[in-house]
């Protein structure tokens, strides 16, 4: 049980992770981000870029960062400021973004998968009876400093303060002064920024191909879709689906448990509209 607990929080800290990013475009600009799937991915070969030079494995993480948040910035100047308001030409949009920059991977780096070094390396310690991959441990870590250090930044900043005022009136804002556009230029830019991040911590785990961030973006998808547009609420709906995936793969099969990802959040959405905030709201 306690191997199952542990699975179970690792998945979550993955599943928060790698949805993060998504969720603060969705909420702050209220834009569905189809191409976060291709931000990971660029994290995910920052990874190899770093390995493939012999870098220290640490320079990864900050280099995807950079990379996704530039690009990011680049992809909203061009293309999504275009269409605020169209949520279904932004949808196609950022789709079409994707699949460009997944072929541009494919033409630089090829289509066959590749490795790289895992940035905390070491022997598996021992709690009670269950050896534990130190990798586990950093991921839930890192997944701990984003909900931590994003809690404090809405909060308690000045930052935090405009991104509410965006999030709950925006024609409010840009009455008292606020440069919306400026806002979601550096949202979009965030959020590509904290996808190619998690694409760098999570790529240790499997392998990169240029494909890599298609399912992730799909997950990403259903946690937020479950959570609705609260931080407190994707970590709920991360341990939820987490512990859904985990335990349908344990008792039943691998295949239950990826049904199960995408099958809750249509289930609670049927009854919640608003996913699982609702409950947080209430209270």
């Amino acid at each position: 049980m306690l191997e199952l607990a542990l699975n179970v929080i690792t998945t979550a800290s993955v599943f928060f992770t790698v949805s993060v990013g998504l969720l603060i475009v969705l909420s702050i600009m209220g834009v569905v981000n189809l191409a976060h799937g291709a931000f990971l991915t660029i994290g995910g070969y920052a990874a190899v870029v770093v390995s493939q030079n012999g870098w220290n494995p640490w320079f990864s993480l900050p280099l995807a960062a950079v990379v996704g948040f530039i690009l990011g910035l680049i992809m909203e100047l061009i293309v999504a400021r275009r269409l605020y308001g169209r949520p279904l030409d932004t949808i196609l949009a950022t789709w079409g973004l994707a699949i460009i920059v997944t072929q541009i991977l494919s033409d630089q780096f090829g289509r066959s998968a590749q490795f790289v070094d895992e940035i905390v390396s070491g022997e598996p310690f021992q709690i009670a009876d269950m050896f534990v991959s130190p990798y586990k441990i950093f991921t839930i870590g890192v997944a701990l400093v984003l909900g931590v250090g994003l809690t404090l930044v809405v909060r308690y900043t000045n930052v935090g303060i405009i991104a509410r005022a965006v999030i709950m009136n925006p024609a409010l804002a840009r009455t008292l002064g606020i440069n919306t556009n400026c806002v979601n230029s550096i949202t979009f830019a965030l959020g590509s920024a904290l996808a190619a991040f998690a694409g760098a911590v999570i790529v240790p785990m499997s392998s990169v191909d240029p494909h890599m961030g298609t399912p992730w973006v799909v997950t990403a998808f259903m946690v937020v879709l479950a959570a609705g547009i609260s931080l407190p609420a994707l970590l709920l709906s991360a341990v939820g689906l987490a512990a859904a995936q985990v335990l349908a793969t344990y008792f039943l099969a691998p295949v239950v448990g990826s049904l199960l990802v995408i099958a809750f959040p249509i289930l609670l959405l049927r009854l919640f509209p608003d996913g699982i905030s609702t409950f947080l709201r209430s209270r």
